[in-house]
């Protein structure tokens, strides 16, 4: 076997190991990044819920304005009809004065559902408050035993990262960067055993005179189909 395969296959083994602690991190971090999002959606409840209530109060407080404007404008008409001289003038404002009482009994009915509304909404409040308060109790433990997983995992990666730097140093910088681009592009393996007389990554047969230099480890060759890196194991079929 090439010297440089068996480098190649430690690497392999150390980028392997690093991309097991890769998913294994990513496992954990999509399950906090779930308990974020669950928190995050809880506490958007309650701003909204809250923003309700805003826009609620700011339209109570609007009725009450116009109810207590009004009221001044009914006593004005009053005061009026004892100043008018004409009948015709008390009939205007006294007909003036019943769509006045109308209005002011359609807004005054307004308010009290706008009142019962706040107060529904302002118990949306609480409830929406409790509900952030009893996940993030619920999430304490499970987020913590999270946490503490992702960092002893991190820390794994670090020492596996560190494994495989060391290693990627004891080779050649033109077949490490062939390695490389080959690792980066596959979802398998780059460096696989033939297997009889074909590539065991995609069973492409490999010509004779190019397995003999493969299992005298005189080159390190590709395959030709999927350009994974060859070398002849000693339990090859």
């Amino acid at each position: 076997m090439h010297p440089d395969i068996e480098r190649l296959l430690d690497l392999q083994s150390k980028d392997l190991q690093l991309l097991d602690t890769d998913l294994r991190l990513k496992a954990l971090l999509d399950q906090i990044a779930a308990l974020d999002a669950a928190l995050e959606q809880a506490r958007a409840e309650v701003e909204a819920a809250r923003s309700r209530v805003a826009d609620s109060a700011r339209r109570r407080g609007e009725l009450e304005t116009s109810i207590e404007t009004q009221r001044t404008r009914q006593e004005q008409r009053r005061t009026r009809i004892e100043q008018v001289r004409t009948a015709r003038e008390v009939q205007a404002l006294m007909a003036e004065m019943d769509l006045a009482r109308a209005e002011a009994a359609r807004q005054e009915s307004e308010w009290v559902k706008m009142a019962d509304q706040v107060q529904q909404q302002e118990q949306q409040v609480r409830d929406a408050e409790e509900r952030v308060k009893g996940l993030e109790g619920d999430q304490g433990g499970e987020r913590a035993r999270l946490e503490e997983a992702a960092a002893t995992v991190e820390a794994e990666r670090a020492t596996a990262r560190q494994a495989r730097d060391e290693v990627a140093g004891t080779l050649e910088r033109g077949i490490r960067q062939r390695y490389d681009r080959l690792w980066a592009a596959r979802t398998a393996v780059v460096v696989v055993p033939l297997r009889g007389d074909a590539c065991a990554a995609c069973n492409t047969a490999v010509p004779r005179n190019r397995r003999s230099q493969i299992r005298a480890g005189t080159v390190i060759e590709s395959c030709e189909a999927c350009g994974a890196i060859l070398f002849h194991s000693n339990g090859e079929v």
